[in-house]
């Protein structure tokens, strides 16, 4: 397994492909590091889904057992699809299915911190994170324009169509439009979000009066008080404010 650059790095020579087997995170880290060794978009990426989430398999239906999905890669030719640049420029990350502040990365936290992880991982840490969280007044300016100002619980900026093990939410995102789905909870009654969960699995949350949704190329994050890292595919980066651009086409995928 690459876990580095210098070992991807090494391992490009002559390389027709790179295929990534595990979930969301790893398949963020490797993208990363494809990235770091200057080797985005020339070299094919390919996805064999084996973890937690796996949810941009979702968004690219991927069948769910490994042997169909290898007889797809193998026939797959490469499609160029977007990335999401995350910042500051001196943290900057790639990710490829959803980023996003606010609640999720709580959930992130107590997901990765369970050595041990179920189907209903993500669900139970929802429920928990749910209990414990409380909106965080932030400012939001989509595509240079201000957007949001106010208390909020979540901010998903989606290339792919769900998060979360199944939670479709940007139902209709698209990997290949140049535009994020841009997903924002604002402050409601704690109560009420739990009964919401079903609607965020169906992906009919987006009518809910408390959520607000667009289309962006670039949306600028500025929180005015603490929130929790930020996350990235799963994976958890540091918190603070934040601008996340579409890179049209920047990954060769094989899907």
């Amino acid at each position: 397994m690459v876990e580095r650059e210098a070992d991807l790095a090494a391992a490009l020579p002559g390389a027709g492909r790179l295929v990534v087997v595990g979930g969301d995170g790893t398949l963020h880290r490797s993208v990363n590091l494809l990235d770091a060794a200057g080797a985005l978009p020339e070299l094919p990426l390919a996805l064999l889904p084996i973890g937690t989430g796996c949810d941009f398999a979702r968004s690219v239906a991927l069948p769910p057992r490994p042997r169909a999905v290898i007889a797809r890669l193998l026939a797959a030719r490469p499609r160029a699809i977007d990335l999401l640049e995350v910042g500051p420029a001196a943290q900057r990350r790639l990710a490829v299915n959803v980023a996003s502040a606010g609640i999720s990365g709580l959930v992130d936290e107590l997901v990765n911190g369970k050595p041990q992880r179920g189907a209903l991982a993500f669900f139970a840490a929802t429920l928990r994170a749910l209990a414990r969280f409380r909106a965080v007044p932030c400012r939001v300016a989509v595509d240079g324009e201000p957007w949001h100002e106010g208390a909020t619980y979540l901010l998903a900026v989606a290339n792919g169509t769900s998060f979360g093990k199944g939670m479709r939410i940007a139902p209709a995102a698209r990997l290949d439009d140049g535009l994020a789905d841009v997903v924002l909870v604002r402050g409601a009654a704690r109560w009420q979000l739990p009964f919401q969960l079903p609607r965020l699995y169906l992906g009919t949350h987006l009518s809910a009066p408390f959520v607000a949704f667009r289309r962006a190329r670039e949306v600028r994050l500025e929180p005015l008080a603490p929130l929790p890292p930020l996350d990235l595919d799963g994976e958890t980066a540091p918190a603070g404010a934040a601008t996340f651009r579409v890179l049209p086409g920047r990954l060769r995928l094989l899907a």
